[in-house]
């Protein structure tokens, strides 16, 4: 199996988080234009923001949660030159979990449509490790 195709993923995962912070840049100017959020606001965030802000910030905030695992799971596949299909299959699934939870949450932020992308993500990162710690240890 060629390793670098445990990497398409993961490109597209570190795409999602770029892709955020470009959103919530531009979230963040539009509602200090508007005069929603002061400058101070900027300086420590202590001001209730408006909703869409709030949003904005807690999705991209998201980033660096649960996917730190997978993050931290490819680095070790890589690194161990163990990957396999069934990784590539995992990571596709992980990232199209997170990129359908990202549009659920920006979106309708339908909560339990939302609890359940995220439940989703969640169990294919417990498999996936659990796959892999049998894997390492045959």
């Amino acid at each position: 199996m060629e390793a670098k195709l445990i990497l398409y993923p993961t490109f597209l995962m570190v795409l999602l988080t770029a892709i955020l912070y470009v959103k919530n840049y531009f979230d963040n100017k539009k509602a200090y234009k508007d005069k929603q959020v002061s400058a101070d606001y900027f300086k420590t965030y202590l001001e209730i923001p408006p909703e869409k802000i709030a949003i904005s910030q807690q999705t991209l905030k998201n980033q660096f949660e649960l996917p730190i695992i997978f993050y931290i799971l490819i680095s070790i596949l890589i690194s161990m030159n163990k990957i396999t299909i069934f990784d590539i299959f995992f990571a596709w699934i992980f990232v199209i979990s997170r990129y359908f939870h990202c549009y659920v949450r920006l979106s309708s932020n339908f909560v339990p449509l939302r609890a359940r992308v995220f439940k989703i993500g969640l169990l294919i990162l417990i498999i996936w490790w659990v796959y892999f710690i049998i894997k390492i240890s045959i």
